[in-house]
């Protein structure tokens, strides 16, 4: 069996993923349902989305997908300043959610229980870095791809 995750996760399929995780987290965002933590599954859908965004970025500019698996993993402060050494231009609240996603528990404090004060960005300024992300991302994708992507 040959390793074909070079030609199967692509800059394209990882922005389009991204773009998904996203769009989730906007008609979340939009839903009205009870629960005891409703901004648990939204956090978790924006930082997802934030993630792809920055690997689909690292990948349409030549790294390999055995780079995002070992050298950057889940490791947002890494691929944050590789993305800015490539030429990612973040906007100031980018980089601050993204200082926040950098703290490796935070991030999983998304997806599990954990009890005792802390914070995080708002629900809106995930969102606007999601979308920042997106746009950056999307243009250099379709740059490098050529493909027509979704917006």
């Amino acid at each position: 069996m040959t390793d074909d995750r070079e030609d199967r996760t692509t800059a394209v399929g990882l922005y389009h993923y991204g773009h998904s995780y996203h769009e989730a987290a906007r008609a979340l965002g939009q839903a009205k349902f009870r629960a005891t933590h409703p901004d648990a599954p939204l956090t978790y859908l924006y930082f997802h989305a934030i993630e792809l965004f920055l690997k689909a970025y690292l990948r349409a500019l030549g790294h390999t997908v055995d780079d995002l698996e070992r050298k950057f993993r889940h490791d947002i402060k890494r691929m944050r300043k590789r993305v800015t050494a490539l030429g990612f231009d973040f906007q100031d609240e980018d980089l601050v959610v993204l200082a926040y996603m950098e703290q490796t528990p935070v991030v999983i404090n998304s997806r599990y229980i954990s009890t005792g004060y802390f914070q995080r960005p708002t629900n809106e300024a995930l969102e606007r870095t999601a979308t920042s992300l997106r746009l950056t991302t999307h243009a250099a994708v379709r740059q490098i791809s050529g493909i027509r992507l979704l917006p």
